[in-house]
């Protein structure tokens, strides 16, 4: 879609998001892997993340079709520096949590990072063809990845991934991804093995998600894990040599 702000291919995320706010568009929420800006009209978001392949793969899906009610809108996904993007998309804002939690239960498909599973909310049809199409998309989505990613959580379908456009339809966010509690134990244990899907500048682009921000719960450990990135190509150089 045109009128979006143009972000340089080699800007990084941070960059990519003071160009944003430059243009008026301001900071409305950030996740562990993301920071999302909405744009002065409140009818569109930007979600910058400097590393989440999980999430690309999702938002490509949804760029790629077709449409469906289920899903947020994803009008363009753009490449920035090294393996960060942006992803314009329709603003979406929190679900309430009983009618989340019904459509995270009709859905079937049980989260694999540790959340509890949905209770019990207002119904919703689980036979529904357009939830039905949901339900094959990310399964694909989650076989998908378990092939490409050695650290693959798998499902994160919970109540907090899905939110509500301005006239309350619900959508999925977020359904799937790498673990990045693995990537970090991997990283502390020194597997080259399981983090051979990954570069280097991937690792180190992983360590400048908000999670390891200012303030948030990684930010103490954002050094030691450099210290084990350094040690880990270190090591293999060694062998290499």
């Amino acid at each position: 879609m045109s009128g979006f702000p143009i972000l340089p291919a080699e800007a990084t995320a941070a960059q990519a998001r003071q160009v944003l706010e430059a243009a008026g568009w301001a900071l409305v929420g950030a996740g562990d892997w993301s920071w999302v800006l909405a744009d002065p009209g409140g009818a569109w978001a930007a979600r910058l993340s400097p590393f989440d392949p999980g999430y690309r793969m999702f938002a490509e899906a949804c760029l790629a079709g077709p449409a469906n009610r289920w899903l947020p809108r994803v009008d363009e996904v753009v490449p920035l520096r090294d393996d960060a993007y942006a992803v314009f998309m329709q603003r979406l804002w929190p679900a309430p949590e009983a009618e989340a939690s019904a459509f995270c239960a009709a859905l079937g498909i049980a989260n694999d990072t540790g959340y509890a599973a949905p209770v019990a909310g207002p119904a919703v049809d689980a036979g529904d063809p357009d939830l039905a199409v949901v339900r094959d998309r990310v399964r694909a989505l989650m076989a998908e990845g378990a092939a490409r990613y050695r650290l693959w959580a798998g499902s994160d379908i919970r109540e907090g991934n899905v939110m509500v456009e301005a006239g309350g339809q619900l959508k999925l966010v977020d359904p799937i991804g790498v673990a990045g509690w693995k990537i970090v134990q991997a990283l502390r244990e020194g597997r080259a093995d399981l983090l051979s899907d990954f570069s280097r500048r991937q690792l180190e682009d992983f360590l400048t998600i908000p999670f390891f921000g200012p303030g948030r719960e990684g930010e103490a450990q954002r050094g030691e894990i450099e210290g084990w990135i350094a040690r880990l190509y270190s090591e293999a150089g060694s062998a290499a040599g």
